[in-house]
């Protein structure tokens, strides 16, 4: 992580409110997001996942997930003839 010191910047006062009420600031470049200031007290320790579930928690919810009936493969089968033939590449514009 890269630090400067707060001289070396101006921190609007609405700036330094929202932090000191742990919001989180998005600085806009053009109208788009180029920035997020947070209360470093919020700041998340690198070892907890940012989102969703840990994994052993996915991995039963995954593992208690019922399996797909012995026709799942013919279904599938059918939808892929009943779309025609598959792109050579799919991200390529149409």
């Amino acid at each position: 992580m890269t630090t400067i010191r707060a001289e070396d910047v101006r921190i609007p006062r609405r700036v330094r409110d929202a932090l000191a009420r742990h919001e989180e600031v998005v600085v806009l470049n053009r109208e788009r997001p180029v920035y997020v200031i947070l209360n470093p007290e919020d700041r998340r320790d690198h070892s907890e996942p940012a989102l969703g579930r840990p994994l052993d928690e996915a991995l039963a919810v995954m593992a208690a997930a019922p399996l797909p009936d012995d026709e799942f493969g013919n279904d599938m089968r059918a939808v892929r003839e009943a779309v025609g033939e598959m792109p050579s590449d799919p991200w390529e514009h149409s």
